[in-house]
């Protein structure tokens, strides 16, 4: 069957408010400071990237019919991803996370109310078992229920599943299902929870891509910090990407800018190295911006930003 375009993005949205204290905290008393409301999750992060990429980006992801759930909608809409398709659930809080920082710019106390994300299930999903089928590329975060994973990768079909592990904690869920995975990518230390190795440094990650190869992996993209980024294809390529130089202004959202170089690569038919490189310009932009999303991530921009760094 003809693949079209479109690139289907699961998983979490959330939004995130954090509240900036301008002095000392006073606790159990009123604090003058600044609120901001910033739409998060990785799923809809990656959505937004792929959007801002030039791609058809759709989401599927659950909402609750409140003031942060319209919201996170309006505003992924607005950044070019198509929401139609999200669950809207009545009386269920929006996916959210607070946070409380101090003067000093050190988080205090966060809260976290997430409960939302178990109605991105098997069931939900299946309803939309075509319109997922028939996509270019599928990207799914581990925020998703591991029944409902292990629906998605075992009645994809013949569309790649690209998955982002999310954390160390959440990536044992897909474990037992990596041979339905097209591509994976962990960072060091969910690498190590998954394959039960140690990821010392440069000499470990040989013995860890063959671990996961063996067990059904197709293509394996493991960060490894400072030291760049090994990527490793079953029956493939092979090798290191080095780090493109960034003056760091946020963390935050740097992985998600990632997978979606990646997806989008494989719909633009690059080779693997070159969309791990093109990947790591994505990500270098969001690093380099306030925001988890660079509003001037372009494909353009990423391919100059590469280039020079070859230079």
């Amino acid at each position: 069957m003809q693949k079209k375009d479109y690139i289907v993005t699961i998983g979490s949205a959330n939004m995130d408010v954090a509240g900036y204290s301008h002095g000392v905290l006073n606790y159990a008393d009123s604090n003058p400071g600044r609120i901001k409301f910033t739409p998060g999750g990785v799923g809809r992060n990656i959505a937004h990237n792929l959007a801002l990429l030039g791609k058809e980006s759709w989401l599927l992801t659950a909402v609750g019919d409140d003031f942060y759930g319209q919201s996170l909608l309006n505003e992924t809409r607005r950044s070019g991803v198509r929401v139609s398709k999200c669950l809207v659930v009545p009386e269920e809080n929006t996916s959210s996370y607070l946070s409380l920082l101090d003067n000093t710019g050190e988080m205090l106390v966060a809260i976290n109310d997430m409960n939302i994300s178990e109605y991105i299930s098997a069931k939900f999903l299946a309803k939309h078992s075509e319109f997922i089928r028939d996509a270019a590329v599928i990207v799914v975060d581990c925020n998703v229920s591991e029944n409902a994973l292990a629906w998605l990768l075992t009645h994809a079909g013949d569309t790649p599943v690209f998955v982002d592990p999310v954390s160390a904690w959440k990536c044992v869920k897909i474990r037992d299902l990596l041979p339905h995975i097209h591509t994976l990518k962990p960072n060091r230390l969910e690498a190590e929870t998954l394959s039960g190795l140690t990821l010392a440094g440069r000499d470990d990650v040989g013995n860890v891509a063959q671990w996961f190869h063996e067990r059904g992996l197709k293509r394996l993209v493991l960060s490894m910090g400072g030291d760049g980024v090994y990527y490793s294809e079953l029956g493939g390529a092979s090798g290191w990407s080095l780090p493109i130089k960034t003056q760091v202004i946020n963390v935050t959202g740097a992985g998600d800018a990632m997978m979606a170089g990646l997806a989008a690569c494989w719909v633009d038919g690059f080779s693997f190295s070159d969309a791990v490189h093109f990947a790591q310009g994505c990500s270098s932009m969001a690093l380099a911006c306030e925001y988890t999303n660079n509003p001037d991530l372009s494909f353009a921009n990423v391919i100059s930003l590469v280039e020079k760094q070859n230079v």
